[in-house]
């Protein structure tokens, strides 16, 4: 995909489910590994772990590094997981296969210091940025854990930040951030400069409640995990509405074959009213491939949920300039 003048957008059809709680317990995010293969950041009843599975919705085993509130997992430029923890205020790398890389951080309000890490992002340089939450500012590190420098104050003017959540950067450099007990997401230059602000507290088409993740696609488009309000959004480059996902969850091929086996959950399950079954509960996150599918870890039922954009990219010549009065009725 490339960064688009225009979009004829087709639709956004749901895809899939993987997952469910015995095997992605409590999600809350998700990267992207070879072959199809998912790895999903859990918060379980009996501790975190990262759960491995692929697009066959197959369980691939458990990677247990030591975790204890777990938020984002990104894949590095070298190709090993890094993951924030905000019980225990550290960054911890792994390789794919679990072993231990590094793990860095130390608890405080000080520069390079760090309160309930959440969001993390590797800039073009292959440094990380770290939403520091609870010091409510974003800060740049070496993959190391090297200090580099950082922006961000409490408040609610522009480029002030309430408990910052998710974060993602885009193809230029830009900075999103889920600014989490603002109810919006800004956006910033890479030096740190406030460039946008996206939405207000509500339930509307366009507000927010508790945004929690943000992640931008090759066509610039942005997606937001409005976890309160158990749905995704999406807006435009310019931070126009789009549309939002409710949630269209069928089975899972996991989830099939548990019920199938368990009589008293088929009895269950054939008396119960299945609608809200399809919805998203508290969204933590929403992530994106290069293919155009869009990954919603859906934390409060346990599983991901998947759908892919059906968008052609137009030219200038294509389409007319932008009306002042739009409506599709009249076409």
């Amino acid at each position: 995909m490339s960064k688009a003048h225009a979009l004829l957008r087709a639709g956004f059809p749901y895809v899939t489910t993987l997952g469910m709680r015995r095997v992605t317990s409590y999600p809350m995010d998700l990267a992207l590994g070879d072959e199809d293969q998912l790895f999903v950041v859990c918060r379980t009843e009996a501790g975190a772990n990262i759960r491995r599975i692929n697009w066959d919705d197959e369980d691939l085993g458990t990677i247990t590094p030591p975790l204890l509130w777990p938020v984002c997992i990104v894949r590095g430029p070298d190709g090993n997981l890094t993951v924030s923890d905000e019980g225990a205020h550290t960054i911890t790398t792994v390789t794919l296969e679990g072993e231990l890389v590094r793990s860095w951080g130390e608890h405080g309000s000080a520069p390079g210091q760090l309160d309930r890490p959440s969001g993390l992002a590797f800039d073009p340089d292959g440094n990380l940025l770290v939403s520091d939450t609870a010091n409510h500012r974003i800060q740049r590190f070496t993959p190391e854990g090297r200090h580099l420098g950082g922006w961000g104050s409490q408040g609610s003017e522009a480029g002030q930040l309430d408990m910052p959540w998710g974060l993602t950067i885009d193809e230029e450099g830009d900075i999103y951030v889920a600014d989490w007990r603002n109810d919006r997401v800004q956006k910033f230059s890479p030096a740190g400069e406030p460039l946008m602000v996206l939405g207000r507290t509500g339930a509307g088409d366009g507000e927010f409640s508790r945004p929690a993740g943000v992640a931008v696609d090759a066509h610039g488009d942005v997606y937001v995990a409005d976890r309160g309000n158990n749905r995704v959004q999406l807006f435009s480059p310019e931070g126009r509405y789009v549309q939002k996902f409710l949630g269209e969850a069928t089975l899972s091929k996991i989830g099939r074959r548990y019920i199938l086996a368990n009589q008293k959950t088929l009895r269950l399950r054939e008396m119960a009213n299945l609608e809200p079954q399809r919805l998203l509960r508290t969204p933590a996150s929403v992530r994106l491939d290069g293919e155009g599918h869009m990954y919603v870890p859906d934390l409060g039922s346990h599983r991901v949920q998947i759908y892919k954009k059906e968008a052609y990219v137009l030219e200038p010549n294509e389409i007319m300039p932008p009306l002042g009065a739009p409506t599709l009725l009249t076409t």
